[in-house]
């Protein structure tokens, strides 16, 4: 029979032996009671905070923030999870720095413009010339076959008036008969005049619509020359950049919204673990190139999702995370012999 001192003592030596097998396991694995370490953007989301945000940029810092948001939705809509969380005290920043790259888009899109409304201009100009150069061409060809008949018409009116001064003179009847011609091919030579008066006027125009639309096609091209002269041979530049020891995302240039949020979207992979680009599919996120993606509706492709299920497989918790994730997250209060027992039989 045990009596209720034996009793006493035997749950005082069970406290002292579990608190030196608890010592024991903290000082021989100081480590035993850590939780394996969460995998920002994998496990837990990937906290950021808005930087500078350059106001020579084309949008203002409300719109830029708004965009790091659709950036987010980019990866999360298509995954089904929360990856990414907007922290104003995490330690990694989403920046701007306004450099050569973005007044290169500047002029290139001022250039754009600039050819744009020369293709427009210079085809009304072509147009036009087209249209001139085809009735002066007409005009003038008719013209020419009129003065060669007004020509013969004058040449056989001076021979009869000459045969009838040879002859005498001219009865009363052949005399108003010349008369008649005389008055018909004066009338004939003032239009003549007339015509040929215009169709001068149609050749100025001719001429300075040539000269118009060269003037322009020379302004253009001299346009062209200067922005070739500033900035040389267009090249591949990096419109953004992902720097994990600084734990920052920069973006150097964007031409409009749809772009920023895709150069971003771009950017945020890298910060998920993707460091390698999906170099096979020009349509993917992690394209190294923009150019073939949808920037109005732009989502990640099977490559893309290949990509970050590398870096984040999915982690299988051992029994050890099972009993140090009970023993550290329960309040002691809460621990229960059962359902510490129950952890071992978990599958």
């Amino acid at each position: 029979m045990i009596s209720p001192t034996d009793s006493v003592t035997r749950i005082i030596r069970l406290i002292l032996l579990g608190s030196i097998l608890i010592a024991e396991v903290a000082f021989v694995s100081p480590r035993f009671f850590t939780l394996p370490e969460e995998r920002p953007g994998c496990d837990v989301p990937l906290k950021w905070k808005l930087g500078d945000v350059d106001s020579r940029f084309p949008v203002d810092r409300r719109t830029f923030l708004r965009t790091v948001f659709e950036a987010e939705t980019v990866w999360e809509n298509r995954l089904g999870k929360r990856l990414f969380e907007y922290d104003p005290q995490s330690d990694f920043v989403v920046t701007t720095e306004f450099d050569e790259r973005q007044i290169m888009t500047y002029d290139s899109r001022k250039l754009k413009e600039s050819i744009a409304r020369y293709e427009d201009v210079s085809e009304d100009l072509k147009a036009r010339y087209e249209r001139l150069r085809t009735a002066f061409t007409r005009d003038s060809s008719e013209l020419t076959a009129r003065i060669d008949t007004f020509q013969k018409t004058l040449a056989a009116y001076n021979a009869d008036v000459a045969e009838a001064n040879r002859s005498g003179g001219a009865s009363p009847d052949e005399y108003d008969s010349l008369e008649k011609r005389r008055k018909a091919i004066e009338k004939e030579r003032d239009a003549i005049e007339k015509e040929s008066a215009r169709i001068d006027a149609v050749a100025a125009e001719v001429n300075a619509a040539a000269a118009d639309f060269n003037a322009k096609t020379s302004d253009i091209q001299g346009d062209v020359a200067e922005y070739r002269e500033k900035y040389g041979t267009p090249e591949p530049f990096i419109e953004g950049l992902y720097d994990p020891e600084e734990r920052s995302i920069t973006i150097y240039q964007f031409e409009t919204v749809q772009d920023l949020r895709l150069v971003l979207a771009h950017e945020l992979g890298h910060a998920l673990g993707i460091d390698d680009h999906v170099s096979d599919d020009p349509q993917a996120i992690m394209y190294p190139m923009m150019g073939g993606q949808d920037t109005t509706h732009p989502a990640p492709t099977y490559g893309d999702i290949a990509a970050l299920e590398a870096v984040c497989p999915p982690r299988t918790e051992t029994l050890r995370d099972r009993v140090v994730r009970y023993l550290v997250t329960s309040p002691a209060a809460d621990i229960r012999l059962t359902s510490f027992l129950a952890l071992f039989r978990a599958k």
